[in-house]
């Protein structure tokens, strides 16, 4: 005799289809809210770049500054065709910052791997040179990394001075330290780009709070021996004593 096959009854197949939906709406709700964690701002610059990101194409947020110029450009490929896409820039206007300073601007970019967003300025240090201050922050990475170089007068496009030694004599022969170099950044990217940022945007972070970010100073540690000369030849002349003592 023939064995008939046992069909799931209509309320068990309607009860595996309820608990298949709730579990396919469980995951969908797990998902949104991942993906909502992980997009919320973790510091400051995920603010800037973000809200910049949503508004560039339209009407930029910073727009809500009277003392900036906001451009935007198109991106254009190795051959020079333009891309369709596009890039902004914020630009300072020279007269609504401290003295001194100028060429202040932030940049994006928004359409490449290494994915940030920069500040920008220079300090006018005397007639032969200025001081030009970068500080890159990484979205990827979420580190932020402050530089230094040399513009030299008369200046030439594109022409700048970054290796480390020669950057390095320039301000011990004039004279600047690293409380300069700290001053000098503090005035222009915590007091006047992020404190203009939380006017415009209602942040959770400040310019002395900007949240989960590493930062990154290219002359942190520049003059560390110079500030401890006997510690650094302590240290050389004390390894030589070891040295020969046991050996």
């Amino acid at each position: 005799m023939a064995m008939s096959r046992l069909k799931p009854s209509g309320r068990i197949g309607d009860n595996m289809k309820k608990i298949l939906g709730l579990v396919a709406l469980f995951t969908l709700i797990v998902l949104s809210c991942f993906y909502f964690f992980t997009r919320q701002p973790k510091n400051i610059f995920d603010e800037i770049y973000q809200e910049t990101e949503k508004t560039y194409l339209g009407n930029n947020i910073f727009n809500k500054l009277k003392d900036v110029e906001v451009h935007k450009y198109e991106i254009y490929d190795k051959d020079m065709q333009g891309t369709g896409k596009y890039t902004p820039k914020v630009i300072y206007i020279d007269n609504y910052i401290p003295a001194n300073y100028s060429e202040t601007k932030i940049e994006f970019n928004f359409n490449s791997i290494n994915k940030g967003m920069s500040i920008r300025f220079e300090w006018k240090v005397n007639s032969k040179f200025s001081l030009w201050y970068l500080s890159y922050y990484s979205f990827k990475s979420r580190t932020l990394e402050k530089e230094l170089a040399i513009i030299e007068e008369p200046r030439k496009a594109g022409e700048y001075l970054k290796d480390e030694e020669k950057v390095r004599d320039y301000l011990k022969k004039y004279n600047i330290t690293k409380e300069d170099l700290d001053k000098h950044y503090d005035e222009i990217v915590n007091q006047k780009v992020l404190k203009d940022w939380c006017t415009i945007y209602d942040s959770k972070y400040s310019p002395s709070n900007y949240g989960e970010v590493k930062v990154e100073t290219q002359w942190e540690n520049w003059w560390q021996y110079e500030e401890n000369p006997r510690f650094s030849s302590f240290s050389l002349t004390s390894c030589i004593s070891l040295f020969l003592l046991f050996f």
